[in-house]
Formats: C-alpha cells, structure tokens, sequence
C-alpha cells in the first residue's frame, strides 16, 4: 500500500467535504454554526471517552485518507457514487439544519429518514472513500464511527427532548436513528 504525498490522494475527498461545511457556515447565520458545534452532555464518563475515541479516530481517518493514492476501476466506481450520495444527503442534511428555527426541532427533508443524518452520512462517506481508495482500514473506521456515534445520538435526543418535548418525543418514535429501519 502506498502511503505519503500525492496529486492524486484521497485528500480532494476531504477538502470538497470540508470545503462543504465552511461555505453553509457562512451562509448560515451565527446560530447554526453554534448549534451544530455545540457538543453534547454526557451523563457518564463512558459517554465521553467513547466521543474522545471517536473524534481522535475521525481525525486520523482523514489524516489517513488524505495520505493515500486514488484507485482506479470498479472500486473507484462504487466508492465514488457512495461518496456522491453521502455528501449530497450530508449537504440535504446541513440545508435543512440551517433552514430550521431554533425554537423547533429539526424533522423535515432528510431528517424524515435519519434523526442524526449529518453524523450518519459523514460516516458512509467515509466508507465510500474507503472503498475508492480500495482501503479496509477507511472502510472499517467509518463503520466503527457509526457505533461509537451512538453514546452522542443518545446525549443529543436527550437535550433535544428536554428542549422541545413531546414534539421531538413524537419524532423520535416515528423516525430512526441511524438510517431507514436502524
């Protein structure tokens, strides 16, 4: 496997992906900004160390991501419309967060399909580039991030339904957490 520097990494993938999130940031007004980096409140420390681990773990997969060549066929094929389709659902995801006012939970468009859309779909993304880039460790990192996702999903439904009550009660039964049947 190579590894280091190169024109043709997997880095695009991350810079259009960041590139994504700095523009609605400025588009957005500052609240959006401050509610989607407000970090939730965990009730035990296993919640937090589980957040650390999948932080340090997102960080160094794209560190890792950025480092590795770009393949070329069938993979690259699949990787690239899983990829598509993810950032295109994340963006859906982040418009609608940002079209949302504060004082309401968010439950139109995407968030129909995934209460957590924007956490879910980073996640296939990753998986996507993963598979693009014909690297397991990518591919399993994302799916390991969507189990180490699930302590913040709880925290989050938690301040939500304190913030919003029996409005995002009724949302949570009707809509899953991870992505259609999950």
């Amino acid at each position: 496997m190579d590894f280091g520097l190169g024109l043709l990494n997997g880095w695009i993938y991350v810079l259009i992906f960041g590139l994504i999130n700095l523009i609605l940031m400025k588009i957005y007004p500052r609240h959006y900004t401050k509610r989607l980096f407000t970090l939730p409140t965990f009730t035990n420390a296993r919640g937090k160390i589980i957040s650390v681990v999948y932080a340090v773990m997102l960080n160094i997969t794209m560190i890792a991501t950025c480092l590795l060549p770009i393949n070329s066929g069938m993979l690259f094929a699949v990787g690239t419309t899983v990829y598509i389709a993810s950032i295109i659902c994340v963006i859906a995801a982040l418009y609608v967060y940002g079209q949302n006012v504060p004082s309401k939970p968010v439950t139109k468009g995407i968030y129909k399909i995934s209460r957590h859309p924007q956490q879910v779909f980073t996640c296939f993304m990753f998986i996507g580039i993963g598979i693009l880039l014909a690297n397991i460790f990518i591919c399993v990192s994302g799916l390991l991030q969507l189990i180490l996702l699930y302590p913040s999903m709880l925290a989050q439904e938690k301040f939500c339904i304190e913030k919003y009550g029996e409005d995002y009660e009724k949302y949570l039964l009707a809509t899953p957490r991870y992505f259609l049947l999950f």
